[in-house]
């Protein structure tokens, strides 16, 4: 493990990616803002048919070696996705779905639940305004339909989390309460240490702050992490724009155009 979130580094790159070497390569990809847009509700989230294709022509192309790393659970990524990619981490690394065998820290749910039960006295008072997602191992609390709460709903987690001796995590018009020190990092050196990753090059493709342990930790074993959307400090070396070019760069990558 490698505790929270590593800050970003200091460098703020706007290059193009190389494209993937699908015989050397394995892939971790994030998905709300990489793969798919963010909408204003998670549940509106939807990743169309060509979107799932081009998934599973990657993890054919690279042989199995791709997976999804998401704040959301396994189970609803697969909701989004059709089961487009077999290998994924829910929940910034808590659970796992490894070559079709599932982990999951269940300690993590128990810990939760006191938080969880702060976080409903709350809404049900009208204290707090945010739109609750539970992820059993975490708790989400959205407020993209509030940007002005975001300040008031940071500070109700930073209290709840410090009272169940929890961590917070920041994300694009989201905070979570999170039980265990896991992070996208853990989770690539997880897959990283099984086939059919083991022994590739890893690269990794996310655009929050989240991401950046991904990012680091892809570069501690020799690969490279590409940041999607605005210029910003990031450790990654490359940016693409959208989901739509990171779709146009794996097309690329696939169909071996330069």
């Amino acid at each position: 493990m490698h505790g929270s979130v590593i800050a970003p580094g200091p460098a703020v790159s706007s290059a193009a990616p190389p494209l993937l070497d699908p015989s050397k390569h394995a892939l971790f990809l994030d998905l709300d803002g990489t793969l798919v847009d963010i909408e204003a509700h998670p549940d509106d989230v939807v990743a169309g048919e060509a979107l799932r294709a081009l998934l599973r022509r990657a993890s054919e192309s690279l042989g199995g070696a791709v997976a999804l790393i998401t704040g959301r659970t396994i189970a609803d990524a697969d909701r989004i996705l059709g089961g487009a990619i077999a290998n994924i981490a829910g929940v910034h690394g808590l659970e796992h779905r490894i070559n079709g065998k599932l982990n999951r820290d269940h300690d993590a749910a128990v810990e939760l639940h006191a938080a969880l039960e702060d976080v409903r006295d709350l809404i049900e008072t009208g204290a707090l305004h945010a739109r609750v997602e539970e992820k059993g191992a975490s708790v989400a609390l959205h407020y993209r339909h509030a940007p002005e709460i975001e300040q008031h709903v940071r500070a109700y987690a930073a209290q709840i989390a410090a009272r169940h001796r929890l961590r917070t995590l920041p994300g694009k018009m989201v905070i979570e309460i999170v039980a265990g020190a896991h992070t996208k990092g853990d989770a690539v050196e997880a897959f990283m240490r099984s086939p059919p990753f083991a022994s590739r090059v890893p690269v990794a493709v996310g655009d929050d702050v989240t991401d950046e342990d991904a990012f680091a930790a892809a570069a501690r074993q020799g690969g490279f992490a590409v940041r999607v959307g605005e210029s910003r400090s990031s450790s990654a070396a490359y940016r693409l724009a959208t989901p739509a070019h990171v779709h146009a760069w794996l097309e690329a990558s696939l169909g071996g155009r330069q």
